[in-house]
């Protein structure tokens, strides 16, 4: 569209280290179930740095009982406080705490990597957020009649619904202090669209924030908060018909009702929001094969071929993510250039990286990332960077 052209002339090409990646990730019911299925598969294990060996990074695994014992089923979709402490994720075990579980669906867990303690939350069909202190975390589950967003307050032992029952929702986002929780809202009826919608703890006011490109009809989803709930980026999507320019990622100032358009779909390719940081400053985002990285302040938008983007650092500086031809999973310094190895093959999620992306969390099959790894499934690992 017109009004993004001018951020798509100061893209530039960052060095490429990666094969050409893979198409962007399902959106919608799929995009909450469909890591089970990467979940289920095989994968070789990480490597270290070979030119440095010093620089080996210390890995832990996040999806362990209390006392230690391993996880008897599938675990994914991690993500961390920003503080490091708590990894929140979901699994199919049934054996994490001693809290009556559904054997046939999956539940979120939160893990304290500092004591070892293990809480269970009642939700897990994917899409799990965490606040910056990990006092909340917002899960996707059934609701009383449609797929629905909910904010678990784990200090007040809250469990609070987001969105209208009928049509259904899906969390996508929290402030750093977890008063703010971002969710898409789906219609209850298919021909109407779906809409971003920002939910206010403390007031109890949900506000619709998100706004279309142009008079045609969009869905709106995915939203991305900063820590302080003021900035918000979001994914605009046409719906009627095929095409070029027929998505955009919209930045929007929550307080002064500035927006931001960036040109997101390029001739044939979709676009796909991958983060906002969460100092509200840098936005990540993918198409087709390459993820783009957009500096909302000096306007400049940096190319990353071959790449598809997971996760943006708080302060934006880094990037997680997937190269395609490998399904390696990298970290990025977008200052320097330098990659590093996270894991051969693995997921991750929006959230799944610290500050100064010193510590990455993400879920593989590989069985030898760590001492006495037999449970033959995938797990959710943590990765220290020294």
């Amino acid at each position: 569209m017109s009004a993004a052209a001018p951020h798509r002339t100061r893209i530039h090409d960052a060095r490429r280290t990666a094969a050409p990646a893979g198409r962007a990730a399902r959106h919608g019911v799929a995009a909450l179930v469909g890591a089970l299925a990467f979940a289920l598969l095989p994968g070789p294990a990480a490597t270290a740095n070979p030119a440095n060996p010093a620089a080996k990074p210390r890995i832990e695994r996040a999806s362990l009982t209390a006392d230690g014992t391993e996880a008897n089923d599938a675990s994914w979709g991690g993500v961390i406080s920003a503080d490091g402490r708590y990894v929140a994720f979901t699994s199919k075990a049934t054996n994490l705490t001693p809290d009556p579980q559904n054997p046939y669906l999956p539940d979120t867990y939160v893990k304290d990597l500092r004591t070892g303690a293990v809480t269970f939350i009642r939700d897990g069909l994917g899409g799990v957020r965490i606040s910056a202190d990990g006092r909340c975390v917002g899960t996707n589950d059934f609701g009383s009649h449609d797929l629905q967003g909910f904010v678990h307050d784990l200090k007040a032992g809250t469990r609070q619904a987001l969105g209208s029952a009928r049509g259904g929702s899906r969390i996508t986002g929290l402030s750093g202090d977890c008063r703010y929780a971002v969710y898409t809202a789906n219609p209850h009826h298919p021909a109407d669209p779906q809409r971003v919608y920002v939910h206010d703890r403390t007031s109890g006011q949900d506000t619709l924030v998100s706004h279309p490109p142009t008079p045609e009809q969009y869905d709106m989803s995915d939203g991305s908060l900063s820590a302080d709930g003021r900035i918000l980026a979001y994914r605009a999507h046409r719906r009627l018909g095929e095409g070029p320019d027929r998505d955009d990622i919209v930045v929007t100032d929550l307080r002064t009702g500035e927006r931001r358009q960036l040109d997101g779909s390029q001739d044939e390719a979709t676009a796909a929001l991958v983060q906002l940081s969460a100092n509200g400053r840098v936005v990540a985002y993918t198409v087709g094969p390459d993820t783009y990285v957009h500096d909302l302040r000096t306007g400049r938008t940096t190319r990353l071929k071959g790449t598809q983007g997971r996760a943006l650092s708080p302060g934006g500086g880094h990037l997680l993510y997937a190269d395609g031809s490998t399904e390696a999973l990298r970290l990025r310094n977008l200052a320097s250039g330098a990659d590093h190895l996270v894991a051969a093959q693995g997921g991750a999620e929006p959230g799944a990286l610290t500050a100064h992306g010193r510590t990455a969390v993400f879920a593989t099959a590989a069985g030898d990332l760590v001492p006495s790894d037999t449970n033959g499934a995938a797990d959710v690992f943590v990765r220290h960077r020294r």
